[in-house]
């Protein structure tokens, strides 16, 4: 005769319980199940087993451990040859672990030290869906009552195959990650900044920080008002364009709204900051410098009148500080070199998108297109300006010269648009485009990019290709003489 196939049931909110125990029970499954819930099945007139039968404990500490037993755990772990042997033995093994968490959306409001606030952290629950998911070659991990009649359903049509309990072992793991993040921004409040609001006044918005401390988590906040939202938003990119701009100079980065208003580099930070201003004297109001170099009395004095929001870098001198925090309402960020790996995340309605960070910057593998060279001015131009594109929102069109960028044209919908843009910027300056380099994070579909470029007297552009139109292209840029290579990667930014 089979094995009776066995499930572990525990249920903080029992919606669902009676049909998902009457199921499995018409279907000859042992149930099993603990505390408040074996009494509500057993009410129903079905036959259960209490947990206590494998643990030797009906519970511990009022309630607050009923089935965090070596014991309960191996009947879920079991696999293999130990599932054999515990089968053997007599032992339970579980083939379906169905559980149902405390709610702890109810501690909303709560103070974040109020002793009431950890009965609704669930242990159990948790600790025993995880175990059933790490072991979903034999277990089907169904946690929350919504789940539980497809459950029942797949059991019942004979589709809890691999393929579904693998899927049930994902969505598990999903499920308590998200838990336990809502749970760690409880305790972690006071801990970090505490955000007025989201992108607008009536968005709410708080900041979670991952451990170990990177990033952000890792600035240490040398005086002005706390971060918003925003803020971190911003000072997130002007950050990985900073310290991904050439070494071999100081580099400044104005950011606003997520895109850079100009980046330069120079001999001194004074003379960066101004290599990046020149590019847009009017959008930086509001924004974000970010330098990756220390920060002297001779660029604070420089920044006298231009209200930024936040000034960024890895050091300042002390007079240099001192006088960044007169400004009561400026804050400063000394931050660690370097940026962290990993992959990026970003929020989609009802999921997740993960990335590999953008990490292709300077000019690593390029193919000369034109038939004239670029001069080592123009390639120099070309690896500055081709790192700021990769920050400059799609489409992006950046031009500039050896010493950082002279116009930027971001996020427009086709990139003739965004050329004119970086072009009105640079002019709106006062700069002539005589021998100025261009970079665009997407290939030129027409040609009507070179022929608008060579109006303004740009001499050289840097651009993934792989258009239909390339040769059409190759051969507009050859017509007036300019220089063309190709990186064969694009920069998009979304």
């Amino acid at each position: 005769m089979a094995e009776r196939r066995t499930a572990l049931i525990s249920a903080w909110n029992k919606k669902g319980l009676d049909e998902l125990a009457a199921g499995l029970s018409s279907m000859g499954w042992k149930i099993y199940a603990s505390g408040g819930t074996a009494e509500h099945i057993e009410k129903c007139g079905i036959d259960v087993i209490p947990t206590e039968e494998i643990t030797g404990i009906s519970s511990l500490l009022g309630g607050r451990v009923k089935t965090l037993h070596p014991e309960l755990h191996a009947s879920i772990l079991a696999a293999g040859e130990d599932r054999t042997d515990r089968i053997k033995e007599g032992k339970p093994v579980f083939d379906l672990v169905a559980v149902d968490f405390y709610p702890f959306e109810k501690t909303a409001g709560m103070e974040a030290d109020d002793p009431k606030l950890v009965e609704y952290i669930d242990i159990g629950g948790p600790t025993m869906a995880r175990a059933a998911a790490k072991n979903w070659q034999h277990v089907i991990s169904a946690v929350g009552h919504e789940v539980f009649p497809s459950v029942l359903e797949a059991i019942s049509n004979e589709h809890d195959n691999e393929a579904f309990r693998r899927m049930m072992a994902s969505r598990t793991f999903d499920i308590t990650s998200r838990y336990d993040i809502d749970i760690s921004l409880s305790p972690e409040r006071g801990f970090v900044p505490e955000l007025r609001y989201g992108e607008n006044p009536h968005q709410s918005a708080v900041v979670h920080f991952t451990w170990p401390r990177t990033g952000f988590g890792n600035v240490e906040i040398l005086g002005g008002k706390v971060m918003s939202y925003n803020n971190f938003l911003d000072a997130t990119a002007a950050w990985d364009l900073a310290f991904e701009m050439p070494e071999d100079s100081f580099s400044a980065v104005l950011m606003k709204h997520g895109n850079p208003c100009g980046a330069g580099r120079g001999n001194t930070p004074m003379e960066a900051f101004n290599n990046a201003f020149r590019a847009d004297s009017i959008s930086p109001y509001g924004g974000i410098l970010a330098l990756n170099c220390n920060v002297d009395m001779e660029l604070v004095a420089r920044l006298k009148g231009i209200f930024l929001e936040i000034v960024m870098a890895p050091s300042f001198d002390e007079d240099a500080l001192l006088r960044l925090q007169k400004r009561k309402k400026l804050r400063i960020l000394r931050i660690p070199d370097g940026i962290e790996g990993g992959r990026q995340v970003r929020s989609i309605r009802g999921g997740l998108l993960y990335q590999d960070p953008d990490s292709v910057t300077g000019l690593e593998n390029i193919d000369v297109v034109s038939e004239r060279e670029p001069s080592e001015a123009e390639l120099t131009a070309m690896d500055i300006l081709w790192r700021v594109c990769r920050s400059v929102k799609s489409n992006a069109i950046v031009i500039g010269d050896s010493m950082g960028t002279l116009g930027v044209g971001a996020g427009q919908m086709s990139r003739i648009e965004s050329l004119d843009l970086a072009v009105r910027r640079a002019k709106r300056e006062g700069h002539s485009l005589e021998g100025a380099v261009l970079a665009s994070d997407g290939l030129f579909p027409f040609r009507d990019g070179p022929d608008r470029a060579a109006e303004e007297g740009i001499s050289a552009i840097v651009q993934p290709g792989g258009s239909m139109r390339d040769q059409e292209v190759i051969d507009a840029v050859n017509q007036y003489g300019m220089a063309m290579v190709f990186t064969g990667t694009r920069h998009f930014r979304h």
